[in-house]
């Protein structure tokens, strides 16, 4: 046939002439009508040439397609139901579906936050060593972790450190009773609350958790068991970091950054403990090894003491009365009790701290501990403290791990446990309250964890009718 326009001779199926370029007979896709349909009022369009099928209608053509998606998708989850992804997730099913109508609702009031569990094994908020409202763990524990805090860096300034113990109040105790005494140390009200402890040892082994030291297959028998019955456990003691100098650095400054060092605006429990005529001192085995005789333990460099918490603190390197020593000095302070310490910390070399093993340490606590039992300052109102300084290597629970403490007085129950938890902050208030010191130091003032109390001096009462004056069994 030829061409409406310009007479050139068309095939058939021509729709478009070669000469002219001038379409010949209706299109075989009307874009008008896919995006326009006519209206109603408008007349049928013409009839076609009879070449190619009918569309349908945008929608309709819309809704074939996601059936057919949704079609394809359930025959492939049909073919592999058990399969997931990397993730561990099920795979995902396509369905299409209208919403349906909703009528407007007012939005519902929120609801309080749930109180987070107890700790493990805890009975009661009574028992509890944290406030109510929390979970019993510092946030570094948690913090933080969680990370870890021994890597943390936002160590806080003095000033906010020192000037209000706004944090301590806030969680309503500094003891682990839940009975509101007063977080102030120096108050009368505090130190009614506390026994008459005038001399504390802290002995910090590390490299072991928990279940391995006080467990019944503990490879440490007079620290698992013997020592055990003489004295109150606390299994829910954490660690600060797994850092050498982590906890000790929590516990004398309350510093959350072990690497240090801590610049002399940084107090420390021992500075506190000067400024009211109290003594201090640092028995770490090793000490002076090396040094030539008259140079001072406390400018070693820190890093041949990694252990050693006193060599990050210039408040304590940079002073001129160096109070650390050898163990083997120990006998000598505690046989009098005016002149013994009111703070020690005794820190074994590697080959007693249980790095090497725990036996090894276990062998070592047995010709330490019983010179401090036997002695006159303990008997005058003694506390030791005997923990580690970081868990295993693979325990980062809080931060270090959890390693319990077992402190041994004549005003703690023998054979005692406490189920609250404690960390080397939660310690530091402990001790100040013992000593009335503040204010706070560092972390002390944040931690939610509370400060001995009560529970923990369960052999010693307030009105002097305790039965445990005479030792610590």
């Amino acid at each position: 046939m030829p061409c409406r326009t310009c007479g050139s001779p068309l095939a058939a199926d021509q729709r478009y002439c070669l000469e002219c370029g001038d379409r010949n007979g209706p299109p075989r896709l009307d874009w008008r009508a896919m995006v326009a349909p006519p209206a109603a009022a408008e007349a049928p369009a013409e009839q076609d040439d009879g070449v190619g099928p009918g569309l349908p209608s945008p929608r309709v053509a819309a809704g074939l397609v996601l059936g057919v998606l949704a079609f394809g998708v359930a025959v492939g989850n049909a073919a592999a139901p058990d399969r997931a992804d990397a993730g561990g997730r099920p795979p995902w099913t396509l369905l299409a579906q209208a919403p349906a109508a909703v009528a407007p609702v007012a939005p519902a009031p929120v609801a309080p936050a749930a109180t987070p569990p107890a700790p493990p094994d805890a009975s009661g908020d009574a028992d509890l060593g944290a406030a109510p409202d929390d979970t019993g763990l510092d946030d570094t524990s948690t913090d933080d972790a969680s990370t870890t805090d021994d890597a943390s860096t936002d160590t806080p300034s003095t000033d906010d450190a020192s000037t209000t113990d706004d944090a301590s109040t806030t969680d309503g105790s500094s003891t682990d009773d839940g009975t509101g005494t007063t977080d102030d140390p120096g108050t009368a009200a505090t130190k009614a609350t506390h026994p008459p402890v005038k001399h504390v040892w802290v002995i910090a082994l590390t490299g072991h958790s928990f279940p391995e030291t006080f467990g019944d297959a503990s490879p440490a028998p007079y620290l698992a068991r013997e020592l055990r019955a003489k004295g109150t456990l606390l299994p829910w003691y954490h660690a600060a970091g797994h850092d050498p100098a982590a906890t000790g650095v929590a516990l004398l400054g309350g510093q959350k950054d072990a690497t240090g060092p801590f610049d002399a605006k940084t107090p420390t429990l021992a500075d506190q403990l000067s400024a009211v005529g109290q003594s201090w001192r640092a028995y770490v085995e090793g000490a002076t090894a090396g040094l030539p005789p008259g140079d001072s333990p406390c400018a070693v460099p820190a890093e041949q003491q990694p252990r050693n918490p006193f060599l990050r603190f210039k408040t304590i390197t940079g002073g001129s009365d160096c109070q650390i020593a050898e163990p083997t000095q120990l006998a000598q302070d505690v046989a009098d009790s005016d002149s013994a310490p009111a703070f020690s910390y005794i820190l074994p070399g590697a080959a007693h701290d249980g790095s090497t093993s725990l036996a090894d340490a276990d062998a070592w606590l047995r010709t330490i501990v019983p010179t401090i039992l036997d002695s006159k300052a303990y008997e005058d109102g003694g506390l030791v403290v005997i923990t580690f300084d970081a868990g295993a290597a693979a325990d980062s629970e809080a931060g270090g791990g959890r390693v319990g403490a077992l402190l041994l007085s004549p005003f703690v129950t023998a054979g005692g446990t406490v189920e609250a938890p404690y960390d080397p902050f939660s310690l530091l208030r402990s001790i100040q309250d013992l000593f009335g010191l503040s204010p706070r130091l560092g972390y002390g003032a944040d931690t939610k964890l509370k400060a001995f109390g009560p529970k923990v001096y369960a052999a010693w009462s307030p009105n002097g009718d305790d039965a445990a004056s005479g030792g610590d069994s």
